[in-house]
């Protein structure tokens, strides 16, 4: 006859709660040895003696638990327990008629033989309908965070769940390594202190979370338990992070106190990550957690703040860290009695997390096209005439510098400038520049570049296809430039352009163009001085 207490196995999955269900072993029995079934056994006969917790979340030590199992059809089943720190752990039942209990076990370091899970261990039974199997459960860590509940599935049921909870768990842990090695390769090719923040922000909560889920103690069998590492270097990812939005949004220059607080934050989580490795692991688990819900809060503020000042980095920023505080909301609501039993809660986190890195490495994308477009303007100002607009002496050393093939050099001095800033002021002294350039460039447009090489100086290079295209174009020139001192005389009489120009058939390189050019255009200054 089945007790009110036991448990009756149907299709898919049942839960339970750990309210009751773990009665704690004395902190004095060594459990090194506990790992064969006699071991095993003689812990066992003390076990109606054993104080009952209440619930195990935020407790420590060795527990232990008995059930009874009513199976309603032969074949598998699986527990799965439902914490990622176990030190040790041994699941032993019986069957009526079995003279030897069945023994196994499964703690993080002896999980070789037990089903692959991800954050979580299980363990395989093998039932007969109908006839009850009597369940017995040691676990023990250094730190339960959240109540350690029991999940039984049939066959079907938990290979649905280990697909989901183990391919997604990677695809995210991968998600966020492959990021970060995106990110280092990108400081290696800029050195910008910004993608090497980053590198360690997404490394780092990638290598916590393979750590934490127990991913890269399966991939290379270590000897210790490395998902508690997961705990250990959050406040070193939380440091990059720190210094990561610092880069970001350019605090150093643009917003001082802000740029204050992170800093100061970033060494207080370095010093809370090396504090933590001497501390008891529960006081680690606390601290970092606290230094968590202080980051989330903080990152949220900051996105706020700089999408109300129209800085649109902030927009990837913002989403990745309001999904990733959703997320620990929900983890947080799946370890609570108030809610029951959530699904994929760890899943959900690092899912979350995952999508936050991808959100990051867009940050960092938009902080490089910020910085493109910062480079080309201040790019474009140094070669620019501000006045004119026109190419600067720097823009003309670099076109010299690049001329091949055939050119005709136009040399051209404004004249009449001193009479207009001394009659009419110097605001109408640079609009006549200013018209100058303005109908030089609209004459050579389709043919060269104009630069304004001084005060009141300017230069032509214009692009010939050939030898014997030069002499077309150095008469084309004559003429524009006559044609455009006869329009500056009628708006400004006495003002004009004096010019002279050369080619590269005349001589070896641009410079002694230039030069030619300049000669001639006081040439033709004088020319017409003599005739005025």
């Amino acid at each position: 006859m089945l007790a009110e207490d036991d448990l009756r196995l149907s299709v898919g999955k049942q839960i339970v709660q750990d309210t009751h269900l773990w009665r704690q072993v004395h902190p004095d029995i060594d459990l090194s040895g506990i790992d064969n079934a006699a071991a095993f056994k003689r812990l066992r006969q003390d076990y109606e003696t054993l104080p009952a917790s209440s619930s195990l979340g935020a407790m420590s030590g060795a527990y232990l638990t008995k059930l009874v199992l009513l199976p309603t059809r032969s074949g598998r089943y699986f527990v799965v327990i439902n914490a990622n720190f176990i030190d040790v752990g041994v699941v032993s039942y019986t069957q009526p008629q079995q003279q030897t209990p069945t023994f196994e076990v499964f703690s993080q370091l002896a999980d070789d033989t037990t089903p692959h899970l991800l954050h979580f261990q299980g363990v395989e039974i093998q039932a007969q309908f109908n006839k009850p199997i009597v369940l017995w459960v040691l676990i023990a860590a250094k730190h339960f965070p959240t109540p350690v509940s029991l999940s039984i599935y049939d066959a079907a049921a938990f290979h649905e769940f280990q697909i989901y909870n183990n391919g997604l768990t990677i695809a995210a842990i991968t998600i966020m390594t492959l990021l970060a090695l995106l990110a280092l390769l990108v400081f290696v090719s800029t050195k910008q202190k910004v993608a090497l923040t980053c590198a360690g922000y997404l490394g780092l909560h990638g290598i916590g979370w393979g750590a934490a889920s127990g991913l890269i103690d399966d991939m290379f069998n270590i000897s210790i338990n490395s998902t508690y590492w997961g705990v250990m270097l959050f406040p070193f990812a939380i440091a990059c992070a720190s210094e990561f939005v610092s880069d970001l949004f350019d605090c150093k220059v643009n917003h001082k106190k802000l740029f204050r607080i992170l800093r100061t934050f970033s060494i207080a989580s370095l010093g809370v990550g090396l504090v933590m490795w001497l501390l008891p692991f529960s006081t680690a688990f606390f601290l970092s957690h606290l230094l968590a819900v202080m980051w989330v809060v903080l990152t949220l503020t900051i996105g706020i703040k700089m999408l109300k000042l129209r800085d649109f980095r902030a927009k990837y920023f913002l989403t990745g860290n309001l999904l990733y505080s959703l997320a620990l909301v929900y983890f947080t609501a799946a370890h609570s009695r108030n809610f029951g039993d959530l699904p994929y809660s760890e899943l959900t986190v690092v899912f979350a997390l995952s999508v936050d890195c991808i959100c990051i490495l867009l940050c960092l994308a938009e902080w490089f096209k910020l910085q493109q477009i910062e480079f080309n303007r201040n790019f474009h100002m140094s070669r620019t005439d501000e006045l004119t607009q026109l190419g600067n002496r720097f823009a003309l050393s670099e076109c010299v510098t690049q001329l091949k093939g055939y050119y005709v050099v136009v040399y051209v001095d404004l004249d009449g400038l001193k009479t207009v800033n001394d009659l009419a002021g110097h605001q109408e002294g640079d609009r006549l520049i200013v018209e100058t350039a303005r109908l030089m460039r609209q004459s050579f447009a389709r043919s060269g570049d104009v630069f304004r090489s001084g005060g009141d100086e300017f230069i032509g290079i214009l692009n010939v296809s050939s030898a014997e295209e030069t002499e077309d174009v150095t008469k084309f020139a004559h003429a524009r430039m006559q044609a455009t001192s006869i329009v500056l005389n009628k708006e400004w009489p006495g003002a004009g352009v004096s010019f002279g120009t050369a080619t590269s058939v005349e001589r070896s390189t641009a410079n002694d163009c230039i030069s030619l050019a300049d000669k001639r255009m006081y040439q033709y200054k004088s020319k017409n001085k003599k005739m005025a």
